[in-house]
């Protein structure tokens, strides 16, 4: 392992023991926009070659409704009526999603993506009434054609709901899957196989009633913490009501209320629910959609977003007694940081310890992957550490959730004394930098709208930046990939599928090339998605020579996201490899994101540390021990001339 003098040792002990607890001040009442929760809109597009937009041309509306009900969410319901009865949708309709998702994406907002084929029932020859909907056929292949652009759009999606049943694509009136039937049938899992295969795999499928899911999956245990993001269909799907306190079982909602919110109550911390009330009447509305009804009933099912429109009778009582604000403040996730207790000195290199009380107020948890870091800034220098705790697991009504982790501060950061913030950004790259994707905390004094950051009101010093040089690492994913099996690239922009689970996939695999330059003890940190159920190998493969394989895998039932482990590479001749991962679990489905491989083997013996030697032989390229060109900004062993260097900066 890497030598470490006395002195750094008694350096990073004194400092592990001066640390500071801040305290915060709780913001019970600003009502404030906050990513993938609150109140919706719906916009809806009758979809043509003249008029392929549900979006937009709806701009003065959306801008109107995120000014004062400060929304981030919109249902976008498209109606494919003029294609009920052919395969192909025209390429101008299908492109015509892209923009109206770019809409949203330039207003900071995200969609619940639905499809249906009418918003209008009739009544048949037999005076049963039935509502025109495509055969299962044409559905499908409605859904394969947009699948490749719900891929593309996904950082802006929350989730979709299963539609294209019946009219509203509410699975009751239709003609071609079971008119007025409350079950699930072939023709209706047929279709939500379909959805589930289509649909990008981070996302959730909100389903109309409780009983389409427990049929579906063929059970009626809710959804538990080890079962949950796995990737399953049991975890992807969710449920959406529309009939919200209208009526005891919420016109058909429920079939037994004493069993199904109680199951809903479990599945809601891990799938999303939301949807509309329906109430047309001011009588009834008073006395189901009352304050203590509504609150009671979005605590106890964990709701995250409904209509602030629709009815207007609902709603406008919610907006005179108070009930609008109370929801806006409490649907979905709301997080309020109680204490945090922050190291405050540390020698460049080394660790931080860092422990955060959150409380959850909300009715519900955060659903899609998102990572929280806490940011050390300092004089535009910004350096993210990302936390391992999962924010999907910190839990609502006021539960309080103790993170308490390690965190390696970078070797090259400059000595100085640093702000710290706390950074819940997007976990697609595409909008990471958008503050408006970012977490705002309900805390007085702590937002940063400009970067999307929760100021943490302490402070970092970080010391002795040239006692522990930058150690070699490389990240390898999928945009340095020299190759991969077969179709691994479909899952979405971040990560490798090593799916199906309906087939054995052992031969499922990805490479890189890495030049190894000088051997030692690497450590490998593996970052995966649903990465429960699976096991990895890893091996450096070289033509006509010995494999290195990793001695141990990443075992079956790993439930961290990040996987670590020490690799010794001491043996092997330096020179160039491939670096190959594969899935060695028959039926695992792990996804990919990225390896990093970080030097952390003894220093060499050679290393020039003299001032003389500091960027000498300038006109020879300088590598890092991974066979990385680097310049002169970088800070740490490099190669030079065949030499060893240590570069500090100028």
């Amino acid at each position: 392992m890497k030598r470490v003098s006395l002195l750094s040792l008694v350096i990073c002990m004194a400092a592990s023991m001066w640390a500071t607890t801040v305290s915060y001040t709780a913001d019970d009442t600003s009502v404030f926009s906050n990513p993938e929760r609150g109140f919706i809109t719906m916009l809806e597009g009758h979809l043509s070659t003249s008029d392929p937009y549900a979006v937009k041309g709806e701009e003065s509306t959306l801008n109107r409704l995120i000014a004062d009900d400060h929304m981030s969410l919109v249902l976008v319901h498209y109606y494919l009526e003029n294609y009920r009865t052919t395969a192909t949708i025209p390429a101008s309709v299908l492109n015509a999603f892209d923009e109206d998702m770019q809409v949203l994406r330039s207003k900071g907002l995200k969609a619940i993506i639905r499809f249906s084929y009418t918003n209008t029932t009739y009544i048949k020859g037999s005076g049963e009434e039935s509502a025109k909907d495509a055969t299962l056929s044409i559905a499908q292949a409605h859904i394969r054609q947009y699948a490749p652009h719900w891929q593309a759009n996904a950082d802006v999606i929350f989730a979709f709901q299963a539609g294209f049943v019946g009219a509203w694509g509410e699975w009751y009136y239709t003609d071609n899957f079971g008119n007025q039937s409350s079950s699930m049938n072939a023709n209706r899992s047929a279709l939500l196989d379909t959805l589930l295969a289509y649909v990008p795999q981070d996302r959730c499928i909100q389903l109309r009633t409780p009983k389409f899911k427990t049929e579906y999956v063929g059970n009626t245990a809710p959804l538990t913490a080890s079962e949950a993001y796995s990737g399953s269909a049991k975890a992807r799907l969710g449920h959406h009501n529309d009939a919200f306190l209208y009526g005891a079982k919420n016109q058909g909602t429920y079939t037994d209320t004493a069993t199904q919110k109680p199951y809903l109550a479990q599945e809601t911390l891990y799938v999303p629910i939301g949807g509309e009330s329906n109430i047309e009447d001011a009588a009834q509305a008073a006395t189901d959609a009352s304050y203590q009804r509504t609150t009671a009933e979005m605590s106890r099912l964990h709701w995250t977003f409904i209509q602030g429109q629709f009815t207007q009778q609902v709603t406008n009582m919610w907006r005179q007694n108070g009930t609008f604000d109370e929801l806006n403040r409490k649907m979905g996730y709301r997080y309020q940081l109680v204490s945090g207790t922050y190291q405050e000195q540390v020698a460049a290199g080394q660790n931080i310890s860092v422990s955060l009380r959150i409380r959850n107020t909300g009715y519900a948890p955060l659903y899609n992957e998102r990572h929280a870091y806490i940011v050390l800034r300092n004089s535009g220098r910004s350096y993210a550490l990302q936390l391992q705790s999962d924010p999907r697991t910190w839990l609502p009504n006021g539960a309080v959730t103790t993170v308490t982790e390690t965190l390696r501060v970078p070797a090259n950061i400059p000595d100085g004394t640093y702000d710290l913030y706390l950074h819940m950004p997007d976990a697609y790259s595409s909008i990471a930098n958008d503050a408006r994707y970012a977490v705002r905390f309900a805390n007085t004094n702590m937002w940063d709208e400009a970067t999307g950051m929760n100021n943490l009101n302490a402070t970092l010093t970080v010391t002795d930046s040239q006692a522990q040089p930058a150690v070699s690492s490389m990240t390898f994913d999928k945009s340095n990939v020299a190759a991969y099996s077969d179709d691994m690239t479909w899952y979405n922009t971040n990560y490798f599928d090593f799916g199906p689970g309906d087939a054995p996939n052992t031969d499922r695999w990805a490479e890189w090339a890495v030049d190894i330059l000088y051997p030692g003890e690497y450590i490998v940190t593996v970052r995966g998605y649903y990465p429960n159920g699976h096991q990895w190998q890893l091996s450096l493969q070289a033509s006509g020579a010995e494999a290195y394989a990793l001695p141990a895998s990443w075992g079956e039932g790993e439930q961290s996201e990040t996987g670590e482990q020490t690799w010794d590479l001491s043996n092997v001749p330096a020179g160039t490899y491939t670096l190959r991962i594969q899935n060695i679990m028959e039926w695992g489905q792990p996804k990919l994101r990225d390896i990093t491989l970080q030097y952390d083997g003894e220093l060499p013996e050679d290393i020039d540390t003299s001032a003389a030697a500091i960027h000498a032989d300038g006109n020879h390229q300088a590598y890092d021990l991974l066979g990385r060109p680097v310049d002169e900004s970088y800070q740490g062993i490099v190669i030079r001339n065949g030499k060893k260097f240590l570069q500090i900066a100028r």
